[in-house]
């Protein structure tokens, strides 16, 4: 395949897909990683970072409640039903949508504008007077970013639907691009004032890229009506998940505004973990899970049950076989995980002790928020939207509940003997105030109740437990990733002796050789025990880089005429 057809490949193959998803999620990661990196050694656990990340909350919150008219699991199924009747349709659907958006959008921005300084007053009880005027400065300025991903929500909803999945994978790394702008240059000209906007420069890069993709598509919105039938069967499909959505990030505002009142620096303790933990749960679950839906959607359309039952369960199972071992490591290698990409300028010993404290903890939700990404896609497909709603909100009570208890119970003076515990086994014992702990511990209760609620809602659903075909890969990948954090543990205190500690290349360097170790071991425990997973991946890698260009014909998948159910 020729590398300019590269953009307009069709990746039918979700092993195919999820690599180059995957790909580019590592690639927009390794940003993310430098962009933390910078804002780490820049601020350190401030004040000011705190504040930069407060910033997102209220922006963020607007892009995921605007998901009503943008969210692609809802616009992918009709938008391939309208598509195959007739093309004509299926662009005034895009119209539709991009009107509704814009007009609703820009009214909740403008709102949020207005008010922006009494919503942070209220959402940020720890913030002094100075501190809630900057952050309400920076998510004015960030308001903007909700117009850009929301456009490009819909764009990126046609590049799935016909598997353009290298730009649809390319857009969050031009993003990350913008912020890293924003930090490295904006901020010497405009302060922190220009951190926002590289936040904005990279809301828009995201959405420009998914242009040349329509046009070489030949699909162009057409703006003939603000609200059609088609689209309010999408806000209507949209709606749960999007309430569901603004449930979580109501969870993390609630959460955020908890932190406030913590030592200065917990909340961006919290969202730097936060973001360490989220790199295997996109690079594997959400890359898995995008690539099986439009097939999913397909073989749900078409009654296909036994071709659905048996995609599914292959992207559970490659998504378990990655992220448990991922998991184990994450686990293992947390403190020089966080040294080497956090250790720099003003951060420092105690920002780094509680940012990995913190991944140690989030690090057992990573297999929880993979397979909820696939399990939620599962329930889409086949047109039930309202049973993750109402799953996401009892998880989210849990999740809020059990970190003001938690909080409490870390913040008692005298110590209670669960904080005697927690700040024993994560090596916290001489930090005085460690309730940001209760955040991260938060999150793993909320994920751990929402897999499990989704689990057995499933076979409610489809009739069979999520487990089916998985149980021999779990017992290997299991058995695979106890030796292989074995290993990496053992090769942490045996390269502790032969690089020097104190040096980023030291620390750098035994890292990567204990976690080398450690996949090696899990390598070969899944060659020991045949794993079918491990042979697949192989093979798939074989094809991928073997891989002989496609004719123009098979460029475009054939369209679904027929209905949801």
């Amino acid at each position: 395949m020729k590398f300019t057809k590269i953009f307009h490949a069709d990746l039918e193959n979700i092993h195919h897909a999820a690599l180059w998803l995957g790909f580019f999620g590592i690639s927009a990661d390794i940003l993310g990683l430098f962009r933390d990196r910078f804002l780490a050694g820049m601020f350190g656990a401030s004040r000011s970072l705190d504040i930069y990340y407060a910033a997102f909350r209220v922006p963020d919150f607007i892009y995921t409640f605007m998901l009503l008219f943008t969210a692609s699991t809802a616009i992918i199924p009709i938008f391939l039903k309208k598509f195959g009747e007739k093309k004509e349709w299926s662009e005034e659907l895009l119209g539709s949508a991009v009107l509704s958006f814009s007009l609703a959008v820009f009214v909740l921005s403008a709102t949020a504008f207005i008010f922006m300084s009494q919503i942070v007053k209220f959402s940020l009880p720890g913030f002094l007077d100075k501190d809630l005027a900057q952050t309400a400065f920076l998510a004015r300025i960030m308001l903007l970013s909700p117009i850009f991903l929301g456009l490009s929500n819909i764009f990126s909803s046609v590049t799935q639907a016909f598997r353009r999945f290298f730009v649809y994978g390319l857009a969050p790394v031009f993003y990350n691009v913008g912020v890293i702008l924003g930090i490295t240059v904006f901020y010497r000209f405009m302060g922190l004032a220009g951190l926002a906007w590289g936040v904005v420069l990279g809301a828009f890069l995201h959405m420009a890229i998914q242009i040349p993709s329509l046009k070489n598509l030949s699909i162009t919105p057409k703006l003939k009506r603000l609200w059609s039938a088609d689209l309010k069967r999408v806000a209507w499909l949209s709606l749960p998940r999007t309430l569901g959505l603004s449930i979580t990030q109501i969870t993390i505002f609630i959460l955020t505004g908890m932190a406030s009142v913590f030592s200065q620096g917990s909340i961006s303790i919290f969202n730097l973990a936060l973001n360490l933990e989220y790199i295997p749960v996109t690079v594997i679950g959400l890359s898995y899970s995008v690539a099986a839906f439009p097939d999913l959607v397909s073989f749900s359309i078409n009654k296909a049950k036994d071709q659905f039952d048996r995609y599914f369960s292959a992207a559970m199972r490659h998504i378990v076989f990655w992220t448990l071992p991922m998991s184990v490591l994450l686990l293992v290698l947390r403190a020089q995980i966080v040294r080497v990409v956090l250790g720099s300028g003003v951060f420092n010993w105690s920002d780094t002790r509680l940012t990995a404290a913190a991944l140690f903890i989030l690090s057992l939700a990573v297999v929880f928020q993979s397979l909820f990404m696939l399990l939620v896609r599962a329930f889409y497909a086949e047109g039930e939207s309202w049973r993750p709603l109402i799953i996401n909100v009892a998880s989210s009570i849990l999740s809020v509940g059990s970190a003001f208890w938690f909080a409490a119970s870390l913040g008692r003076a005298p110590q209670s003997g669960f904080a005697q515990f927690l700040s024993g086994a994560l090596h916290l014992s001489d930090i005085s105030d460690i309730r940001v702990m209760s955040l991260p511990l938060g999150i793993l209760v909320g994920s751990l109740f929402n897999f499990i609620f989704l689990f057995f809602s499933f076979k409610a659903v489809f009739g069979w437990f999520p487990t089916r075909g998985i149980w021999r890969t779990l017992f290997q990948i299991s058995a695979a990733s106890a030796a292989g954090g074995l290993a990496a543990y053992w090769g942490l205190n045996i390269f502790s002796n032969l690089f020097n500690l104190h040096t980023f290349l030291g620390i750098f360097l035994q890292g990567f050789f204990a976690g080398v170790l450690g996949i090696l071991a899990i390598v070969a425990v899944l060659w020991i025990l045949k794993s079918p997973e491990l042979f697949e991946i192989y093979h798939s890698l074989k094809a991928f880089f073997l891989e002989k260009e496609k004719s123009k014909a098979d460029m475009v998948p054939a369209p679904e005429p027929e209905k949801l159910p």
